[in-house]
């Protein structure tokens, strides 16, 4: 579910100087004297008119951008074709892009508010009622019904894209793309560095927009400083010089709403348009519509912003082409015009001048019945030149690295935003790329895996060839062994354990082992609740399925170099869990079977409820370690597969026995990510001999010199330690840092966990104890790794 409510117009003549005895205009942003200077305006007695000015063969096409349906989170029985359709026959628009969000693009739900009605509910299950398969494909759907809605004789044209939903960072439109990525897999969330990796590669033939800029933070209704978290705006428009010439654009507008003028949306004084191109970027100027997540909206309908682009012809090889070249402006009004040279130079251009002479300003708008006043806004958001009208002409002096965008308003409200034209232009070097972490240490080497992911063996899947015809769901598609270990492999996993309902055939199927990847025999055991047996190939004897019984179960496991797990404990709780009261989990043992690991990250089951757990134990007095699994299916419940999240393991060797050896040592620390994409362990160090080294799952003195750092160089968050179940502290870990504290100086244990958000997260009603078969807790959405503890003794 997503709740949107997003927005976002332009036009007549007489020039007003813009100077210090100049008072008429007011800047948009803050003006330094330096700026005023270099973009004084030399002459200009008054406005002459001239003819729109156009390239030759360049037609004005008008569509519809960031368009969603049932798809994602639009109303229920929306498709892609419905918006296609209404764009072109209903409001004959030229163009229509879709956006549909990745994050749910992959289920064949619709994620829309209406969906939490029961009466509705059950249509959501299905986000295509014409073609009810087509929810299991809607990537490829999307695709096919852009296709055929594209008409020629109706001069109009569908084309895919789909919006990158980062609630940290940000969302991103990209268009044209074959594949598409979506955070939670690609690294984003944590670092945009990853994103842009993405889209420089993998989806190096799509073109990209910032959208609704500022909207999107960790704090979401909640008050809090949105600035303090690092990733905010994309981290604050980190430029990544290598992603520039696919960024093309920035949401001025986003339904009927300004997204560039200060202060809403948390915009900078310069106005977020202003501090995108101030960063480095070469963005053009996007009007969106975003609409189709209320029965009510008109896709493509006036009341909504538009993009005009600059085409030679009305084909999607045209529309990309012009967008690459930042030929396309943003109306709010659909039906102004906009013309705008520097030199003659169009929207879009990058010139070059050695200063000698001024630079001519042209601007003309057309559409309007009423006056409009012109602005010309340059660096830094201020605003050079102004005129009241339909048309603005301006002599500048011109200046290295300077830009400027026309923006229209009609009664103080911004209508039209033209793309920038940027004048000596000299591009920011961009950050140095990371350096890659070592996960060797003095006593072994950092593994990744994941330990509960299940294959075509379990019980809750279907598989042809190995269920019965009959069984037939397209719905409960599983995977094969062989194709889990090639999806291990792929995402820079060590090791993997299939663990399915019951049976240990994974272990001797084909495919086991493959790819690189070391193979772990285990199995999930279903009795009071969900354990793990890891390290045999064989059931083991769970007898009457007693407390007695599965003690020795696991002591019979452990005999084997077996490892005993209580499997995702929060998971479906209905009752917060407090005071060490385990009747209220779904273990249904409490603390009279004792573990070696808990699995306390689970993307089904609530962390914290989890983590107080693993606490309780502690407290007890046991060595206890923390995992976590994906509990990957099936391809259509858990599309995310292997490593989300990756448990890593300090192993002496890269063996299987090495791996089962480090579990019950307790030497373990999970990340949101596999290696691929940028995951790597948070570790607990204890200065010695004048070096630290890692001591997860040791012994360390009272008053020892600790740090806690993350091997990831990009990551960065809210770290906090907890010491005999109370927070010793909680503080910002800065990328590539570390944390030094000291030891507890009462024998007990210490454990960390790196997250985005703060404790506010906890506080929404979605963390609270409900039992939906999935965790919706942006507490635990924001998690980015943790520890298991190490022991003060």
């Amino acid at each position: 579910m997503r709740i949107r409510a997003l927005f976002a117009t332009a036009a007549a003549g007489t020039l007003v100087l813009i100077g210090a005895a100049s008072p008429a205009l007011a800047t948009s942003g803050v003006a330094d004297d330096a700026q005023t200077e270099k973009a004084s305006v030399v002459t200009t007695p008054q406005a002459v008119t001239t003819p729109p000015i156009k390239a030759p063969h360049e037609r004005e096409l008008i569509g519809a951008l960031h368009e969603h349906s049932g798809y994602s989170d639009g109303w229920p029985g929306s498709r892609p074709a419905d918006y296609f359709a209404s764009g072109r026959d209903k409001h004959d628009l030229n163009f229509v892009g879709s956006s549909e969000h990745t994050s749910n693009v992959n289920s064949p739900m619709v994620f829309n508010e209406e969906c939490l009605d029961p009466k509705v509910a059950p249509s959501c299950q299905n986000a295509d009622q014409v073609n009810p398969l087509d929810s299991l494909r809607k990537w490829d759907a999307e695709l096919e019904q852009a296709n055929t809605a594209t008409d020629p004789a109706k001069d109009f044209v569908g084309f895919r894209g789909f919006e990158w939903t980062s609630d940290r960072m940000g969302h991103i439109n990209v268009y044209f793309s074959r594949e598409n990525s979506l955070p939670e897999t690609d690294g984003g969330t944590i670092a945009m560095d990853r994103f842009y990796d993405w889209l420089t590669t993998t989806g190096k033939d799509g073109l990209a927009t910032f959208n609704h800029p500022g909207e999107k933070t960790l704090c979401g209704p909640l008050h809090c400083d949105v600035r303090s978290d690092l990733g905010f705006g994309w981290e604050d428009f980190k430029y990544f010089p290598k992603a520039d010439d696919q960024m093309v654009g920035i949401e001025v507008f986003n339904r009927d709403r300004d997204f560039d003028t200060p202060p809403a949306h948390n915009a900078p004084p310069e106005g977020w348009y202003a501090h995108a191109l101030d960063k480095g970027w070469h963005v053009g100027a996007i009007g969106a519509e975003d609409e189709g997540h209320n029965r009510t909206d008109d896709w493509g309908g006036s009341q909504y912003a538009k993009t005009v682009v600059l085409a030679k012809a009305n084909t999607e090889k045209d529309i990309k082409r012009a967008m690459a070249d930042r030929r396309f402006y943003a109306v709010l009004d659909n039906a102004l015009r906009l013309d705008f040279t520097v030199d003659g130079h169009g929207m879009g251009e990058r010139i070059h001048t050695n200063g000698k002479r001024p630079l001519a300003i042209d601007a003309h708008v057309r559409g309007s019945s009423t006056p409009l006043q012109l602005e010309l806004v340059s660096n830094g958001g201020q605003v050079v030149a102004g005129a009241t009208g339909d048309q603005l002409n301006a002599s500048l002096k011109a200046a290295d690295d300077t830009w400027y965008f026309l923006r229209v308003r009609r009664d103080g409200r911004s209508v039209a935003y033209s793309s920038p034209i940027w004048v000596n232009d000299g591009k920011q070097v961009g950050a140095p790329k990371a350096p890659e972490s070592d996960l060797s240490t003095t006593d072994g080497r950092w593994l990744a895996g994941d330990l509960n992911v299940h294959s075509c063996f379990s019980s809750d899947v279907y598989c042809a060839g190995t269920d019965d015809v009959s069984e037939a769901d397209p719905f409960r598609q599983g995977v094969d062994v062989r194709s889990r270990f090639a999806e291990a492999g792929s995402r820079g996993l060590d090791y993997l354990a299939v663990t399915d309902d019951g049976d240990v055939r994974s272990a001797n199927a084909p495919g086991s082992g493959s790819h690189g990847v070391l193979a772990i025999p285990g199995y999930e055991d279903k009795v009071k609740g969900d354990a793990h047996v890891l390290g045999v190939d064989k059931l083991l004897d769970n007898g009457d399925g007693s407390a007695a019984a599965i003690n020795k179960l696991a002591d019979d496991a452990r005999a084997k170099g077996g490892v005993f797990q209580i499997d995702h404990p929060g998971s479906k709780i209905t009752k917060k869990f407090a005071g060490c009261d385990a009747s209220t989990l779904t273990w249904g043992y409490g603390f009279d079977v004792r573990p070696d690991t808990i699995e306390v990250w689970n993307p089904s089951s609530s962390i914290r409820a989890a983590e107080d757990y693993l606490d309780c134990w502690l407290q007890r007095g046991a060595r206890v370690a923390l995992t976590g699994g994906s509990d990957a299916q099936t391809k259509v419940a858990q599309p995310q597969g292997a490593g989300y999240p990756t448990t890593w393991v300090l192993a002496r060797n890269r063996s299987a026995g090495a791996v089962l050896e480090a579990l019950r040592a307790g030497r373990t620390s999970v990340s949101s990510l596999p290696p691929a994409v940028g995951g790597r362990p948070l570790v607990i160090e204890a200065k010695r001999g004048g070096h630290f080294v890692s001591v997860i799952g040791d012994d360390v003195r009272p008053g020892e010199t600790l740090r806690v750092r993350s091997l990831d160089a990009l990551t960065d968050g809210s770290l906090r330690v907890v010491a005999n179940g109370q927070t010793l502290l909680d503080q910002h870990l800065t990328r590539d840092g570390a944390i030094e504290f000291t030891a507890p100086a009462q024998p007990g244990w210490v454990r960390a966990e790196l997250r985005l958000g703060n404790d506010l997260l906890e506080q929404t009603p979605l963390c609270g104890p409900i039992d939906v078969g999935a965790n919706l807790c942006p507490y635990d959405a924001a998690m980015v790794a943790m520890t298991s503890p190490v022991y003060v003794r």
